[in-house]
């Protein structure tokens, strides 16, 4: 009997159907933990049902939403202090702790792009990489509608990054995807990064990218990590808007 996660596929795509590469071995019981959503019609896979399948289902979660909503899996990360409050832009405070700062580059290495809005590049010029875990960057996405990115900005140190525009025209040796609109669209954007086998998306989003995507439903986890500290002053975080 072989045990596994996800039911093993019965289709050709990079590498040759599981389900053929078990069959061959002698195997003849093979039990699922959750289905392939990919696939359809009948399987011979016996599947488990209750906590184990939940924890199967949480496992594959980025492929699930990859396959059935043709996007990546969005998780928003917010940091905010005890008072509710985040840093104005070009306010350099550190609210988080140093424990928290590695979970944070925990959750980078585990997806495979992150996604911040030209207004946090601007005030913060971050590197948004993997430093504090060991891991590998994620593709660094900035969403930036009208090209206002520093040409010296960290995040452009290598190829590993996208700029989202709906400037016509961008600046040669940009890498850019260009939407149409005055405004970046989000949906059409995550359809786009889907296409290229992108399936996890973690937003570090200022108020007014957290609104948004909050507005069009396309959070699927939201991490807030507090602060013990209150700063008194900033932007308040549009968590319940």
């Amino acid at each position: 009997t072989l045990y596994v996660t996800l039911e093993p596929c019965r289709h050709w795509g990079k590498t040759p159907p599981c389900a053929q590469a078990i069959k061959k071995t002698g195997i003849t019981r093979v039990v699922a933990g959750s289905r392939d959503p990919f696939q359809k019609g009948h399987s011979t896979s016996i599947f488990l049902k209750g906590s184990v399948a939940n924890q199967c289902q949480e496992l594959n979660k980025f492929f699930f939403t990859w396959v059935t909503k043709k996007r990546p899996y969005i998780t928003a990360k917010i940091a905010m202090s005890t008072d509710g409050f985040v840093g104005k832009p070009g306010q350099r405070v550190h609210i988080t702790n140093r424990a928290q700062d590695r979970m944070v580059h925990r959750l980078r290495a585990q997806h495979q792009a992150i996604l911040v809005g030209v207004n946090t590049v601007i005030a913060d010029d971050p590197q948004l990489n993997v430093r504090l875990v060991r891991g590998q960057d994620p593709l660094r996405v900035i969403l930036d509608s009208h090209l206002r990115i520093p040409r010296k900005a960290k995040v452009l140190k290598d190829q590993n990054y996208l700029i989202a525009t709906c400037v016509r025209r961008p600046l040669k040796g940009l890498n850019t995807w260009v939407s149409a609109g005055k405004q970046v669209n989000l949906k059409v954007l995550f359809r786009e990064l889907a296409r290229r086998g992108i399936s996890s998306i973690l937003v570090e989003p200022g108020p007014t990218l957290y609104r948004s995507l909050h507005r069009a439903r396309l959070i699927d986890e939201l991490m807030v990590f507090v602060g013990k500290k209150k700063i008194g002053k900033g932007l308040p975080f549009p968590l319940h808007s």
